[in-house]
C-alpha cells in the first residue's frame, strides 16, 4: 500500500523548532483524517476550538492550511502535527483503503494491514483454515476471556498491549496454512 511521502525534513525546512516541538502535543489526536493523492486532511481540537488543517506534501516546500489564527503568518503547530501523525501513523490516514493480505510485499504493507484490519476479523479467518480462537489464545499465552477482551477493545477502537502481536500471529498462521 504505497501512500505518498512525507519526512520529517521536509517539516523541519517549513516550521520553527518551537512549533515542531508544540506540535508533539498533537500528533495523533485528529479526527477525520484522510489522504486524497498528495492532500492530508484531518481535524484537530485546539485551545480555541477544532481546526480543519491541511497539507499539501507534493509541493516544495510543502504547503498547508489550518484555521488557527496562527496559521495566517507562519506554519502552524497544528499543520505540524498533522505532518508528524502522517510520519509516525499512516494509517489513520487510509482506514478507508484496504490491502488485501495476498498483496503484502514489504514490512511497511505488514503495519499498515496490521493497522486496519481488525483482530476479529484475522481469528475468523483463521477459524476458516480449523484452527480455533482458544489454540490461537494457547499459542499467545493468554486465556480466551483474555482473547475475548482484547478483541472487544480492538473493535471500539482500543489497542491493547497484545493486540499487534496476536494480529501478526493470526497473519503468520494464514500465512503458514496455504
Amino acid at each position: 500500500m504505497q501512500l505518498p511521502k512525507l519526512s520529517e525534513e521536509q517539516l523541519r525546512n517549513i516550521s520553527t523548532p518551537l512549533n515542531l516541538q508544540r506540535a508533539e502535543n498533537y500528533v495523533g489526536k485528529f479526527i477525520d483524517c484522510s489522504v486524497e493523492g498528495s492532500l492530508l486532511k484531518g481535524t484537530i481540537k485546539g485551545n480555541h476550538g477544532a481546526y480543519v488543517t491541511t497539507l499539501q506534501i507534493d509541493s516544495d516546500p510543502v504547503r498547508f492550511s489550518c484555521e488557527c489564527t496562527n496559521a495566517k503568518e507562519v506554519f502552524c503547530k497544528h499543520a505540524a502535527a498533522l505532518g508528524l501523525t502522517y510520519i509516525y501513523t499512516p494509517w489513520v490516514f487510509a482506514s478507508n483503503r484496504k490491502l488485501e493480505r495476498q498483496h503484502i510485499k514489504t514490512f511497511d504493507d505488514i503495519k499498515f494491514y496490521i493497522k486496519t484490519t481488525t483482530l476479529k476479523s484475522l481469528l475468523d479467518d483463521v477459524r476458516g483454515k480449523n484452527i480455533s480462537s482458544s489454540q490461537v489464545a494457547e499459542l499467545a499465552g493468554v486465556s480466551i476471556q483474555q482473547l475475548s477482551s482484547i478483541v472487544k477493545e480492538d473493535l471500539n477502537g482500543k489497542n491493547h498491549v497484545l493486540t499487534d502481536p496476536l494480529k501478526i500471529a493470526c497473519l503468520y498462521l494464514l500465512c503458514s496454512q496455504k
